[in-house]
């Protein structure tokens, strides 16, 4: 929300945010009304809002007190792509920034069909398995925003099956789903670990050395303008190390 706000230029409207809220750098600087999960609603209500900007499941509660209150919340629950770029503008209209908003979606639109035809040059969609905790080992479903990251990156997710946002795994299980790409995006392993880890040899993604930890994890995980970039580096790991058309 903050990244939203900041990018239709609106930041002066920003009363708080949470104590995650550290993009761009000034954003860090804004009175901070707790964290994202459990925000403290007499932090919120100290700086007197005209408006709240909350996102579901994770805020529900505090949705439902400050409904109580009677003060306005807008509501966000991005789990698409698409759902992303009409809360862009749909905030942009709350905000009177409409045709900042438009310009944002439009070009972030524009980028995603460059990069959709880029993706015709491939035989097929590499499988790819992207990791977001190594305790417990854990990755993504078919109902996560990330998984459809991945399909407009030109990437299967290789758990796309399972119809649950997050998804708790093992070795076994991700010997036998035999990923062709591995990204890692949390602190807790390196390409290095990954590959000692038992029985994962046998993975084609390990044997093939495309195992990678440099992506920049809030293009993946923050629904917001910069979705775009995660995307764009998914892409250019699938452009270059899968199979072209010839």
């Amino acid at each position: 929300m903050t990244e939203i706000i900041y990018a239709l230029g609106r930041d002066s409207l920003l009363v708080g945010n949470t104590i995650y809220c550290d993009y761009p750098e000034t954003a860090k600087s804004v009175y901070k009304i707790g964290d994202f999960s459990n925000p403290s609603i007499e932090r919120i209500m100290h700086r007197k809002p005209n408006l709240v900007l909350a996102t579901l499941p994770e805020q529900q509660k505090i949705v439902d007190e400050l409904k109580k209150m009677k003060i306005p919340v807008y509501v966000t629950r991005p789990r698409t792509v698409d759902s992303v770029l009409i809360e862009i503008e749909n905030i942009g209209k709350l905000l009177d920034a409409s045709v900042i908003a438009e310009s944002i979606t439009g070009s972030i639109k524009k980028r995603m069909q460059e990069i959709a035809q880029s993706n015709l040059n491939l035989v097929d969609s590499p499988r790819v398995y992207i990791e977001i905790s190594g305790t417990p080992i854990m990755t993504v479903g078919s109902r996560s925003y990330i998984n459809d990251l991945m399909r407009y990156a030109g990437a299967r997710n290789v758990f796309g099956d399972i119809d649950r946002e997050h998804v708790i795994t093992n070795s076994e299980e991700l010997i036998q789903r035999n990923p062709d790409i591995i990204i890692i995006l949390h602190p807790q392993a390196k390409k290095t670990t990954v590959r000692r880890r038992l029985g994962w040899s046998q993975i084609t993604a390990v044997k093939k050395g495309r195992i990678y930890d440099d992506l920049n994890p809030d293009y993946f995980f923050r629904p917001g303008p910069r979705f775009i970039y995660a995307i764009e580096d998914l892409s250019k790991i699938v452009q270059s190390v899968w199979i072209r058309k010839r």
